[in-house]
């Protein structure tokens, strides 16, 4: 049913930009879907020959640490609607980040952290790349369901947790720290009051150099007569707000366009990219 009322929402969504002239927009969501296509074929392609160029890592035995598995009291728990149809991944976007890192980091294992992971497969694409690759997710739908790639990754690489609480995540024991961290259509969802719990984790989380990088929507989002969208900023606002608050992350440029990025809207292309700047960078001389 979901499936029909989306496809029947973007048939209307149709008839109002063909309405209103907006054939550029058209276009891009038409070129967007097949340039997603063609780069599935591409990362097929590719990927034995970048497997067998980057070892595997040394050890995989990856843990949650938290008080907080579930997120009770976010609405997305309550009414679950992302987590409960949402698989998103870009394989350009894959591609691009493994070249990025492996030219910056060349001799370390490669880390990726998913946040709002719902079905995993963008975990599933990084770990395929010989990454340690991790997924967390507040509500525990797909985790109850085995939906998509929860069946074969869950406990392993999928877990469940808080975001907004503090956790630590754990590899061989030892504290584990990632080069990149996403977080597709999550931000929007935090209520303002968490905002500061999930930076925290985000900075704690980020090596020296890694990068966070997100997409926001201001816009509302209603599932069930429950509205999801908890803290609805522009991304002019956003990007105030993290430089108020959290100095040790600095503004980044890596030359994306929209449809690079795994989750996008044409009508309000938001984008966070930030790099947490080293201890010398960011003024600590200790």
């Amino acid at each position: 049913m979901f499936f029909f009322r989306y496809l029947f929402k973007n048939f209307v969504l149709t008839l109002e930009l063909i309405r209103r002239g907006e054939w550029a927009r058209i276009y891009n969501a038409i070129y967007a879907r097949v340039y997603l296509r063609v780069y599935e074929l591409i990362y097929l392609f590719k990927l034995p020959g970048l497997r067998s160029k980057s070892r595997p890592p040394k050890s995989t035995h990856l843990e949650v640490m938290t008080d907080h598995p579930i997120a009770f009291s976010s609405p997305d728990h309550i009414a679950p609607h992302g987590t409960k149809y949402n698989n998103s991944t870009n394989k350009k976007f894959v591609l691009f980040m493994n070249d990025f890192f492996r030219s910056r980091f060349p001799s370390e294992d490669l880390c990726f952290l998913d946040l709002g992971c719902s079905g995993g497969q963008l975990v599933k694409d990084f770990k395929d790349l010989n990454w340690i690759a991790v997924g967390l997710e507040g509500s525990d739908y797909s985790l109850k369901h085995k939906r998509a790639n929860w069946k074969t990754l869950a406990g392993t690489n999928l877990f469940t947790c808080d975001i907004t609480k503090p956790f630590r995540m754990k590899l061989d024991q030892q504290d584990l720290r990632f080069h990149l961290i996403t977080a597709w259509e999550v931000m929007e969802h935090i209520s303002s009051s968490d905002l500061d719990g999930l930076f925290d984790n985000i900075r704690r989380h980020l090596v020296e150099g890694g990068y966070f990088i997100a997409s926001t929507s201001s816009a509302p989002s209603v599932v069930d007569g429950i509205e999801l969208h908890q803290t609805r900023m522009t991304n002019a606002e956003w990007k105030e707000f993290i430089k108020r608050k959290y100095p040790d992350l600095e503004a980044a440029n890596l030359g994306l366009k929209i449809h690079h990025y795994v989750r996008f809207d044409f009508g309000e292309p938001s984008f966070l990219v930030y790099r947490k700047k080293t201890a010398i960078e960011a003024g600590d001389r200790r």
